[in-house]
């Protein structure tokens, strides 16, 4: 089988905001996915490594900001593997090898939480993260999503794309308890509310 070929039968195509690149949802999990785990892993640690490097993250003393990155790609990756997580991807129109993003969400009805989000330094300010968040926001009413208090980089980049902190609750949406719970003394909770 051919990448062109596996592209076409593991992926389903959507639109995409730079012409360059498309967005995808993988639609294969298993020993086929599996091949692909050490560049979805590269992907994750070099992006969040760029991007906590000045932060200072709140990790047990024994705990590397690698070894944290490392167990949270890893219990990602068994969601994705499970299906509980949806596997959105971005790549090159050229090459569908050349992965520049990705994201995984968890869904119910017409609501989906953003569980990682990730696009590649050298791929940002590009409109990459604008073509996945356009694909879901086009798919759900109202997205989730958590991040850190001190990134401020991504509250920036998901307040630029009108998302709210839940506590301006403006609609008195309610979070799904099936969705992931993270500690508000490090975690902010955000939401878009599609109209």
């Amino acid at each position: 089988m051919t990448a062109q070929d596996y592209s076409k039968k593991n992926y389903v195509a959507d639109k995409t905001l730079n012409n360059d690149y498309i967005t995808k949802r993988v639609l294969t999990t298993g020993p086929v996915l599996e091949v692909q785990r050490a560049t979805f892993s590269n992907l994750y640690m070099r992006s969040f490594s760029l991007a906590y490097r000045d932060l200072q993250l709140d990790l047990p003393q024994e705990q590397t900001l690698g070894s944290f990155l490392e167990h949270s790609f890893n219990a990602t990756w068994s969601l994705i593997q499970s299906g509980k997580l949806q596997l959105w991807v971005e790549v090159s129109r050229d090459s569908s090898e050349l992965m520049v993003g990705f994201m995984c969400i968890q869904t119910k009805d017409d609501i989906c939480y953003i569980e990682q989000f990730v696009v590649h330094p050298d791929f940002q300010r590009i409109k990459i993260g604008s073509s996945l968040l356009k694909v879901i926001e086009e798919r759900y009413r109202l997205i989730w999503l958590h991040t850190r208090h001190i990134n401020e980089v991504a509250i920036s980049f998901y307040t630029r794309h009108g998302f709210i902190r839940s506590d301006v609750d403006d609609d008195d949406s309610v979070y799904p308890i099936e969705f992931p719970s993270r500690s508000s003394k490090t975690y902010l909770l955000m939401k878009k509310v599609i109209s």
